[in-house]
C-alpha cells in the first residue's frame, strides 16, 4: 500500500530526480570525425521511445494480442547556428554524400556503406554532470535538415535548426538484453561492484 507521508514520497527522487535540460549529445560526422561543439549547440533531443508492434489473432470473437516487430522512431535534434555555420554545413555534407542535390545519386567515390552510417549517442546528466541514463543510436544517418527562418521583425534570439535523424537501432547503456555491447558488460560490472 502507499504511504501518504511526505518523506516516503520525497526519499523515491534518488539524486534530485532527473532533470530534463541536463543532457548531452554526442555524434560523428563522415569525414570529420567527432565535432567539439555538438556537446554544446544541441539545444535539444531525445531519450529514445521504445515500440513493440501488435499482432491481432482472431479466436471465437475475442483477440488475442501477440508481441510483433520492434520499430524504432526517428530522433530529432535542435542545433544552434554557430556563427560560422559550420555545424550547418557538416551535416549538409553528409546529407550530399547520401545524394547530391545536382546528380540525384550519391557523392562520387562515396560508397553507401560504413562511411554514410554513423553512431550518435545522447545522455542524461545528473546534477554534477556525470552521465546517468545513455542511448546509443547505430547507424545513423540526416534525412533531413530543417530550414532557417530569416526574418526582420525577429530579435533577441539564435538561429536554430533541426535535424531529422534516421538509424537502425539503438542500445542503453543501463537496460539488460537490448543489445548493449560493452555497456551491458560494463553496467552488469558497476551492479556486481556496488553489492561487493
Amino acid at each position: 500500500m502507499a504511504s501518504n507521508n511526505i518523506s516516503d514520497f520525497a526519499g523515491q527522487f534518488l539524486k534530485g530526480g532527473v532533470r530534463p535540460h541536463l543532457f548531452e549529445v554526442n555524434g560523428s560526422f563522415p569525414g570529420f570525425g567527432q565535432d567539439e561543439k555538438i556537446p554544446f549547440l544541441v539545444k535539444a533531443a531525445q531519450l529514445p521511445a521504445s515500440t513493440v508492434g501488435i499482432i491481432e489473432v482472431p479466436w471465437r470473437g475475442r483477440k488475442v494480442k501477440v508481441p510483433g516487430d520492434r520499430t524504432f522512431a526517428e530522433w530529432t535534434i535542435t542545433v544552434l547556428a554557430d556563427g560560422e555555420y559550420k555545424l550547418r554545413d557538416k551535416f549538409e555534407a553528409w546529407s550530399s554524400l547520401i545524394n547530391t542535390h545536382e546528380t540525384n545519386n550519391s557523392s562520387e567515390g562515396a560508397p553507401l556503406g560504413a562511411e554514410i552510417y554513423q553512431d550518435w549517442q545522447v545522455y542524461s546528466l545528473d546534477r554534477k554532470g556525470n552521465q546517468i541514463k545513455g542511448y546509443n543510436f547505430i547507424g545513423c544517418w540526416p534525412s533531413e535538415i530543417s530550414a532557417i527562418d530569416l526574418n526582420h521583425e525577429t530579435t533577441d534570439s539564435l538561429a536554430e535548426f533541426t535535424v531529422t535523424m534516421q538509424y537502425s537501432y539503438w542500445t542503453s547503456n543501463t537496460a539488460f538484453g537490448v543489445g548493449g555491447g560493452n555497456w551491458v558488460s560494463n553496467a552488469i560490472s558497476g551492479i556486481v561492484d556496488a553489492l561487493t
